[in-house]
């Protein structure tokens, strides 16, 4: 049988880790919140965690010595990278005042507080990586990565069971994923050369955003854009640098495809879930009922692309979403009317025999059907159809 010996100092600090990140996002802020519990107790114990961090023994990482500097800037620079992308996606939203104080008294109680919880997080974060991983490693990574991004979402944030499936979309694009993926990128460089390439990357990250006085107010579809790309892209090219340059040539063809693989993978996936949902400009959309007839049949997929409703005309066919129900109406336009200032479609099935019962406002339009794909949602009507009886 095979036994996993975990050293037990390697146990202690995962135990002294968790114990602290709960007591500072949980027990804390219930008997001492505000200035002294933010600003002087917060900073004090991760102080007291670097210090024992530090008196605990050294131990090697995956990658040789001289990769420590190369990765060092590789940092640096993917940093600067995602803050410039950041910038330039604040040109097409808009910037905002950052809400921290810029006085010299703030910037000095910031700088003490960010650097106190940055120099904890990633001294414990080698640590643990490197105590374990004397080869290259995807699990243990990816663990401590879930671990701190768990331990650095704010409980609020965090979606309740019952939310609907648009409020958890936009915590996993805007909050949980650019979380995860910084985490995961600075547990690789963690893993390949300590704690200085790892402090490297989320110190510049960090020092954006608490030490720039305007910053980019994005929405969440640009947050999970700029946040998830750019470490994605990074990560890769950490990995297949650090492998290329180990002396581990097994592990290289293993670990590297492996790991690319599943990035490759994941991104996928997210793309195709966003897509699914309507989170980019073009989606599908199945159709369920055959009031489009023969134009379109029951079980086709119309892909659907947002348009300006202004530009819509006579004979276009259109989804929309009326507030008392809950799938979307896919039907043509036949006529307009105005309302004041504001332009009515009137909108009909081609298989009805008269409109529908109330026109459509310009904000119920969800898009603009460009292409049908004839019976490709038929799945999705078994499904449905499934777990309806169900």
């Amino acid at each position: 049988m095979l036994r996993l010996k975990i050293p037990r100092d390697w146990l202690l600090v995962l135990f002294l880790v968790i114990i602290v990140c709960l007591f500072l996002n949980l027990a804390l802020p219930c008997f001492l919140s505000g200035f002294w519990g933010t600003y002087v107790v917060q900073p004090v114990i991760w102080g007291l965690l670097v210090f024992f961090i530090l008196r605990l023994p050294r131990y090697k990482g995956a990658g040789k010595l001289r990769l420590r500097s190369l990765l060092i800037k590789l940092a640096a620079g993917i940093a600067i990278f995602q803050i410039y992308l950041t910038l330039i996606a604040g040109f097409f939203e808009k910037f905002g005042r950052s809400p921290n104080s810029f006085t010299p008294k703030g910037i000095v109680i910031n700088l003490v507080f960010v650097a106190t919880s940055l120099a904890g997080i990633e001294l414990s974060r080698a640590w643990l990586i490197n105590r374990r991983a004397r080869k290259p490693s995807t699990l243990l990574p990816v663990f401590i990565a879930l671990l701190f991004t768990y331990f650095s979402l704010p409980p609020g944030q965090i979606p309740k069971i019952s939310s609907s499936l648009e409020v958890v979309t936009e915590f996993l694009g805007s909050t949980f994923l650019p979380t995860f993926m910084e985490n995961l990128l600075a547990s690789f460089l963690a893993l390949w050369g300590g704690a200085l390439p790892a402090l490297t990357y989320r110190g510049i990250i960090q020092a954006f955003n608490w030490f720039c006085p305007v910053l980019p107010d994005l929405n969440w579809l640009m947050k999970a854009f700029t946040g998830i790309i750019v470490p994605v892209v990074g990560l890769v090219i950490i990995q297949e640098i650090s492998l290329a340059k180990s002396h581990l040539a097994r592990y290289r063809r293993q670990t590297g495809k492996g790991l690319t693989g599943w990035l490759i993978t994941s991104i996928g996936m997210v793309i195709m879930f966003w897509f699914f949902l309507g989170v980019f400009p073009v989606h599908p959309t199945v159709i369920f009922t055959g009031s489009m007839r023969p134009a379109i049949e029951v079980g086709d997929v119309v892909i659907v692309a947002r348009v300006n409703p202004k530009l819509l005309k006579v004979g276009d066919v259109v989804q929309f979403r009326l507030k008392e129900k809950t799938i979307p109406t896919v039907h043509r336009i036949i006529d307009t009317r105005r309302e004041g200032n504001k332009l009515l479609y009137i909108t009909k099935g081609d298989a009805n025999n008269y409109p529908d019962t109330e026109p459509v406002h310009p904000e119920q339009v969800t898009g603009k059907q460009v292409f049908i794909i004839p019976k490709a949602g038929w799945a999705s009507i078994a499904v449905k159809q499934l777990l309806s009886k169900g």
